[in-house]
């Protein structure tokens, strides 16, 4: 997932439950609407999003506002622990996969159900992965499925059916692969492979835009655009019914009110916390900041198609050395990221803690900048650093200005809005984007090195794909190729390991600033809060109690 803006993978069960009589489906409906027993307060829970979120249809969603709430409605097969990253039952209680690792059988839990009272069967599951592959869904994940063997056939209509999927019976769903493909777990932990109710999702009307179905915790309450988002306890739930009654996703665009609400107790959580330099604000609400590792890079992007980072390796090291990235997240903008010695960050396999990376090192910036033919900048024409809109950015862009400058660089900041940057750092298949140099940053949708590894650098995603600086190296792509087809974790990490270095200490691809640390104001009466890597949006809503009076 992408952003510019630094932060701030059994048989005859089904029969009996389809027999059930109709009437006890009219119970699980009831028993959906029931509130709090008289004999306790109710439990609500109220956090804020920034804008409504672009989709409630989970083939669709491709941003954390929409997975905010997809992933407390939906389920898939599988789900990721958002506190251990490991992967754990969730519609399927339990899978085998084959020797040659390209075939998944899935057995689906008894007892789960929509939120329409419906079971779920296998049908289910085979209807929304279709769904997603459909190239009528536009699904921007589609992706996610194409390691399935016929899925590019279904996609393209030439196969009226997916050759790799198959549901024996209806408790029962085989996922078998075209080759191996060892993310594929965990890209199935994703909202966009929730399992859906085909009698909702084929509504030519999309009804379900607004009033989304699925068989997640959490059942879908109102909407009022750009106001809030009402989730109410699902008591049908296969997990059990969640403490919380309510949660309610209020819109607030303005840092500043959200605070306040926050302050005067109209919200629970806030996902934006007080600059540390404000001291009358920390003095307030600095024992509620919640801080922990997030899932993502930030760096300045080269791009290798043009002059003068082109074919020039020294160059690019002599940039990384000048950058004084512990100054840039410990002093200027102190408390919300973590310098980075390279691209896979902390907690993701693969991470390398021993990496060299490239530290504050003037002296040797300016011997790399003699090597790349630039003796204290003479000859270096004036280079573009284009970013988005916006004062973080800003700020950054700034201070890399200044750090070049030390070294004889003059670097020209481009600020433009994110229709134009964005065509500027990508530029088509055929054409590099004029952007030379471009902030970026990534957040991995799922704890893999491949989740950052394979969109922005493998010359398959060349240009608009992700791969936006054009890299391409053969020993590189072939690293990460062949970790796709390893399944012991220890061999696909030292490989990943290996591309890593290729990537950052031989050709310096990028600038490499930071990884990203999340900040998060929780009120100490919210228990069962889980600070996960995976972002304050991936926040389980049904491991959450309200106790009032406690601390």
């Amino acid at each position: 997932m992408r952003t510019s803006e630094p932060r701030a993978s059994l048989p005859g069960l089904a029969r009996a439950a389809l027999l059930l009589p109709v009437a006890l489906a009219g119970m699980a409906l009831l028993a959906c609407t029931r509130g709090p027993s008289p004999e306790r307060a109710e439990q609500v829970f109220r956090f804020r999003m920034h804008e409504d979120p672009p989709t409630l249809d989970p083939a669709l969603s491709n941003d954390q506002f929409s997975e905010a709430v997809i992933l407390n409605v939906h389920r898939g097969l599988v789900e990721l622990d958002p506190e251990t990253l490991e992967i754990r039952p969730a519609v399927a209680d339990s899978w085998t996969i084959s020797p040659d690792n390209r075939v998944y059988t899935f057995h689906l839990r008894d007892g789960v159900r929509f939120h329409n009272g419906r079971p779920v069967t296998s049908q289910d599951v085979a209807y929304s992965l279709r769904r997603l592959l459909k190239k009528e869904t536009r699904s921007p994940r589609r992706f996610l499925l194409e390691p399935i063997e016929g899925a590019q056939e279904f996609t393209d209509g030439t196969s009226d059916a997916v050759r790799g999927l198959a549901t024996p019976n209806d408790r029962t769903v085989v996922l078998r692969l075209a080759k191996p493909f060892a993310p594929f777990l965990s890209e199935l932990t994703m909202a966009n492979a929730a399992v859906l109710p085909r009698e909702v999702y084929d509504d030519p009307q999309k009804a379900y835009l607004r009033a989304p179905v699925g068989c997640g915790p959490f059942r879908f309450g109102r909407w009022e655009q750009s106001n809030f988002i009402e989730l109410l306890a699902f008591d049908g739930y296969y997990g059990g019914r969640p403490a919380l009654d309510r949660a309610v996703i209020r819109m607030i665009e303005n840092k500043t009110s959200a605070l306040q609400e926050y302050i005067a107790g109209g919200l629970d959580s806030l996902d934006e916390t007080p600059d540390e330099n404000d001291t009358a604000m920390m003095a307030k609400v600095g024992q509620e900041v919640h801080k922990y590792p997030f899932m993502g890079t930030g760096y300045i992007g080269f791009n290798l198609s043009l002059p003068p980072f082109k074919g020039n390796a020294a160059l690019r090291k002599a940039f990384n050395y000048a950058v004084d990235k512990k100054y840039l997240w410990e002093v200027l903008i102190p408390g919300g990221n973590i310098p980075a010695n390279g691209i896979i960050p902390p907690g993701i396999p693969g991470h390398d803690k021993d990496l060299p990376g490239y530290p504050h090192d003037e002296a040797k910036a300016r011997s790399l900048l003699a090597q790349a033919g630039y003796p204290a900048g003479k000859g270096l024409p004036p280079v573009a650093l284009w970013v988005n809109t916006g004062e973080g950015n800003r700020q950054i862009a700034s201070q890399i200005q200044a750090d070049l400058k030390t070294i004889g660089v003059t670097i020209v900041i481009r600020e433009v809005d994110w229709a134009a940057y964005i065509a500027a750092v990508s530029g088509t298949k055929d054409n590099a984007g004029q952007a030379q140099m471009f902030r970026f940053g990534w957040y991995l949708d799922y704890p893999d090195a491949d989740a950052i590894l394979r969109p922005l650098l493998h010359s398959s995603n060349w240009g608009p794909a992700g791969n936006f600086g054009r890299y391409k190296n053969p020993e590189f792509d072939a690293l990460v190729d062949k970790a796709l087809a390893v399944t012991d974790p220890k061999e696909r990490a030292e490989l990943y390991r290996r591309a890593e270095t290729i990537a950052v200490m031989d050709d310096a691809v990028w600038i490499f600033l930071n990884y990203y640390q999340a900040s998060t104001l929780y009120k100490p009466y919210v228990k069962g809060v889980v600070l996960s890597p995976l972002g304050e949006f991936r926040l389980p809503l049904e491991r959450l109690r309200i106790e009032r009076g406690t601390h």
